[in-house]
């Protein structure tokens, strides 16, 4: 015979467990327990065991460019900052405010730091990433110009062989319309579009897949060979997880809270076990 389904424990009123936060003699905040919150409120953190093994390792920034390596930043920007907005609407009527709501807005990243000892040549390898696009685009736009001068060269204009003849397909495929226009052995030709929104940035357990708004460059007489850099990068879409990772750091949904070093709330981690 089945067991019957048994219901949870918790309430399914929300003010009844937000008055579950609060000591019910003092009436204090007892901090935010959120294993008390359901099933459909939880948080992934409820899954992420404490006292894990620690290993000590360098986490550096990996940008994924479109048809080219990994680049590993030199040295991690001193500042990131993540925004994070929803798209609500509200507009006033007779009978009070209307709201709609569209859904979060894309997440923009603004990153600025310096190259440190790396100059300018480590100005130079963001610019490459920023501009990458670009340069995956480049053997493509190579062919088209090689074409049409060996045919200005051959006066085939109207060979329908002919870059002129090719152009139509050629400029195109740019937008997803043909690929006929592609030479032998060429795969075909991405969209300038679709690689500008094809970067990838990993960092710390987490990939930010979209693409760059601007990038701008400072560099003074007060700091000679010192280059500082600020990056926007939009966010198409976002994967991973991040944990902690500072020694100090401890578990944020252990019940009941306490700042106690020896008897309190369980560490992220435990004993270093090894370094990479």
């Amino acid at each position: 015979m089945a067991t019957p389904f048994a219901p949870p424990d918790q309430s399914d009123d929300y003010f009844d467990i937000a008055e579950t936060f609060f000591d019910p003699i003092t009436g204090q905040d007892q901090g935010f327990p959120a294993r008390n919150v359901p099933g459909m409120l939880g948080t992934r953190q409820t899954l992420t065991p404490n006292n894990r093994p620690a290993v000590s390792t360098r986490q550096l920034i990996r940008w994924l460019i479109p048809q080219g390596p990994i680049v590993e930043m030199y040295l991690n920007p001193q500042n990131i900052s993540t925004n994070y907005k929803k798209n609500n609407a509200s507009q006033r009527t007779m009978g009070g405010f209307v709201t709609q709501y569209w859904g979060p807005e894309l997440t923009v990243l603004n990153i600025n730091g310096t190259t440190g000892t790396s100059g300018i040549e480590g100005i130079n390898v963001l610019q490459d990433v920023y501009n990458s696009e670009q340069k995956a685009f480049d053997p493509y736009a190579l062919f088209l110009a090689a074409k049409l001068a060996q045919d200005q060269q051959n006066a085939g204009l109207l060979d329908p062989n002919s870059a002129l003849g090719q152009a139509g397909d050629f400029i195109g495929n740019l937008f997803g319309a043909s690929t006929s226009g592609l030479p032998g052995g060429i795969e075909e030709a991405p969209s300038l579009a679709a690689l500008a929104y094809s970067i990838e940035m990993y960092w710390s357990g987490k990939v930010y897949r979209g693409y760059f708004n601007d990038f701008s460059i400072k560099e003074s007489v007060d700091s000679l060979g010192l280059f500082t850099y600020d990056l926007s990068f939009t966010v198409t879409q976002e994967r991973g997880l991040r944990l902690n990772f500072q020694p100090w750091h401890r578990d944020p949904v252990s019940e009941p809270p306490n700042r106690n070093p020896i008897t309190g709330t369980p560490y992220s981690y435990g004993a270093l076990v090894g370094s990479r």
